[in-house]
């Protein structure tokens, strides 16, 4: 793990309230998928937890695809290339690249950026790898090109059927009979609900749970679906768990 200060490469809006942040550092020697940074953005005590969405460890660059939420992530928005921001990673586990012949990959919304990574191992693998994306509306549309460059066209909903197909990713998944030996999914809680009904294998990411991203707050604590006495702490113990393993 490396506390870094890493240079901002790109930083352009893509959709809506939706940026790419492309970073060159050294941090990127043990990336993993589904793994994420914490930056330290000037003028907050807390850093900001965002997930990667893909690295080049050769060239040392990573992306990052994050949404404005709030003040800070406002203030990254604002950020131009050339300037420098502190970076703590990796941390977290990630999505474990388990051997499959097929893998359906599930994103909702701002949880798309963590599966461009997860979707280019699979396929260095051999995996036959179909991605699924959901959003509220064609504003919100982001990610397509970033699947299309690994040689994946990936399938797009939106809620009101202004692009691609008119629902959520699991109904576009049930329409198209989408099916795959193993499932990966970020996204919001409904819709990893649903794929934890849809799909028996697999992995889910809670990463927009997190809050400190340090395991300090356990603001991101759920239960063990099992042992209910057991708990973890998403951002130290996850964001990636089993399908099944967590109550969402």
């Amino acid at each position: 793990m490396l506390d870094e200060k890493v240079l901002i490469i790109e930083n352009s809006l893509i959709a809506a309230d939706t940026y790419r942040m492309v970073l060159q550092g050294e941090i990127t020697e043990e990336f993993k998928p589904g793994q994420f940074v914490n930056l330290e953005i000037e003028g907050y005590t807390l850093r900001r937890p965002i997930s990667i969405s893909s690295f080049d460890k050769q060239n040392k660059t990573f992306t990052l695809l994050y949404k404005v939420l709030g003040e800070g992530t406002q203030k990254m928005a604002e950020m131009e290339p050339g300037q420098k921001i502190k970076a703590l990673g990796a941390l977290g586990n990630g999505f474990p690249i388990e051997k499959a012949a097929s893998a359906v990959l599930i994103g909702g919304g701002a949880g798309t950026g963590p599966l461009v990574q997860t979707a280019k191992e699979l396929k260095d693998q051999g995996t036959e790898v179909k991605v699924v994306l959901g959003f509220p509306t064609k504003a919100d549309v982001y990610g397509e090109e970033d699947f299309e460059k690994l040689g994946i066209t990936p399938y797009v909903s939106t809620d009101d059927g202004t692009y691609g197909f008119k629902g959520n990713a699991i109904d576009l998944i049930k329409a198209e009979g989408i099916t795959g030996e193993i499932a990966y999914a970020c996204g919001p809680k409904r819709m990893l609900m649903a794929v934890e009904d849809t799909f028996e294998r697999g992995y889910i990411s809670l990463d927009i749970r997190m809050a400190c991203g340090m395991g300090a707050c356990m603001a991101c604590v759920c239960k063990d679906k099992e042992d209910k006495d057991k708990y973890y702490r998403v951002c130290k113990e996850g964001p990636v768990f089993k399908i099944g393993q967590v109550e969402i």
